[in-house]
């Protein structure tokens, strides 16, 4: 569960330090709905309204300026003040000159994500960047299309049962196996269009992604001064590059090979303690693992853990789970509920406690293998990925 919605939906970061460039987005809305409503422009991660406009005869037109091209959201709503499931919702790359945009108001992507409703982006022209983009998207669209797939393998066969007791972990493996080669290649694609387009926008935001952890992989220290290097004769000196460079410090602290960091925490008793101090010294391999009671995944989570938990303790694992539960009774309560045998602490002020900014954590579950040494050796660790790790690493 994502902390800050809006920059997970659609990840741009702040306006450049160039020259103004001038833009007009013209807008052809088509359907018996669409007029009347109004929509909006917004830029800078969803921070500014860059422009307005109301659609009549079922077109509308905005004229504006930004600073270089860059990543906006249009939103498209009934009223001032609507309810915002009411609203429809996409993202594109907004550039210099003429833009054009085309869609129908009934098939429209939706504000918040509904499997049931229809999630047709509109066409976008006139835009460089978004025709940049539109190419890297096609070059991997083979390999996105089975992963989408085997993604709903995995929560048919694995996931939805393992909720319900049931752990197919085999299975599990098996379709994580079948992933892996399709990430490779899109990763192989991605990091080869970042190092043809230094210049572009939409490579950089692609750098971005992949350090922020929502790639295909996870990041080599190596990799990520590789990136700052590819930019560095580009970008130099602008907000982009710098908040790049921001990025990548904070990502390296956390990085495989990478020694956990420390930080106060609760016990169960009350008592503050840091989490160097009361990490398991005689295992093999550490869970680090942050959730929330009110947080649906993490508690989806759960019965897998015990299982893995049962199954492996005995052969040198352990967990260590922190809650950022800002109110005692509520983790104390989920713990109960869940049956959470292992190590469990609590930061008490959630994502801002000094644990969770020390890790950077944007959005939970959050789940990092340790080995012995209190060395950073894996990421993302939920469901079979923890399985398949602790098997990799068993033999």
């Amino acid at each position: 569960m994502k902390k800050l919605l809006l920059t997970l939906t659609f990840g741009a970061f702040t306006l450049l330090t160039y020259a103004q460039i001038t833009y007009t987005l013209a807008g052809k809305i088509d359907g018996k709905k669409a007029n009347g409503q109004i929509v909006g422009l917004w830029a800078n991660n969803g921070q500014n309204k860059i422009g307005s406009a109301v659609i009549k005869n079922n077109k509308f037109q905005i004229k504006g300026s930004i600073s270089a091209p860059e990543l906006v959201r249009i939103i498209i709503s009934p009223t001032e003040g609507s309810e915002q499931k009411l609203w429809k919702a996409s993202v594109f790359y907004l550039d210099k000159g003429s833009v054009q945009l085309t869609g129908h108001i009934d098939s429209l992507p939706s504000y918040y994500y509904n499997p049931n409703l229809p999630n047709q982006k509109p066409i976008i022209e006139g835009s460089q960047a978004q025709s940049l983009a539109d190419q890297l998207n096609r070059s991997i669209v083979q390999q996105k299309t089975a992963l989408s797939k085997l993604d709903k393998d995995y929560m048919q066969e694995y996931h939805l049962p393992a909720i319900d007791g049931k752990f197919n972990t085999d299975r599990g493996i098996s379709i994580l196996k079948e992933m892996a080669p399709y990430k490779k290649t899109v990763f192989e694609k991605k990091w080869a269009f970042i190092k043809s387009n230094p210049t572009a926008r939409v490579a950089l935001d692609e750098a971005s992604y992949m350090v922020m952890g929502y790639g295909e992989e996870s990041l080599s220290k190596a990799q990520m001064d590789e990136l700052l290097k590819i930019f560095e004769s580009s970008w130099t000196g602008k907000t982009a590059y710098i908040e790049l460079q921001a990025a990548i410090t904070k990502a390296k602290a956390t990085a495989i090979g990478s020694k956990i960091l420390d930080g106060p925490i609760l016990d169960k008793e009350g008592n503050r303690v840091q989490l160097t101090s009361i990490f398991p010294k005689d295992k093999k391999y550490i869970l680090l693992e942050f959730w929330a009671s009110w947080c649906g995944p993490c508690r989806g989570e759960i019965p897998h853990l015990r299982h893995t938990y049962a199954t492996w303790k005995d052969k040198g694992f352990d967990i260590v789970s922190i809650s950022l539960d800002e109110k005692e009774a509520d983790w104390k309560k989920a713990m109960s509920e869940e049956l959470m045998v292992w190590n469990q602490y609590n930061a008490r002020e959630g994502f801002n406690s000094k644990i969770a900014q020390s890790y950077d954590i944007q959005g939970i579950p959050y789940a990092l293998l340790i080995d012995s040494d209190g060395t950073i050796i894996k990421h993302g660790m939920r469901g079979a990925s923890l399985d398949q790790a602790l098997e990799e690493l068993s033999k």
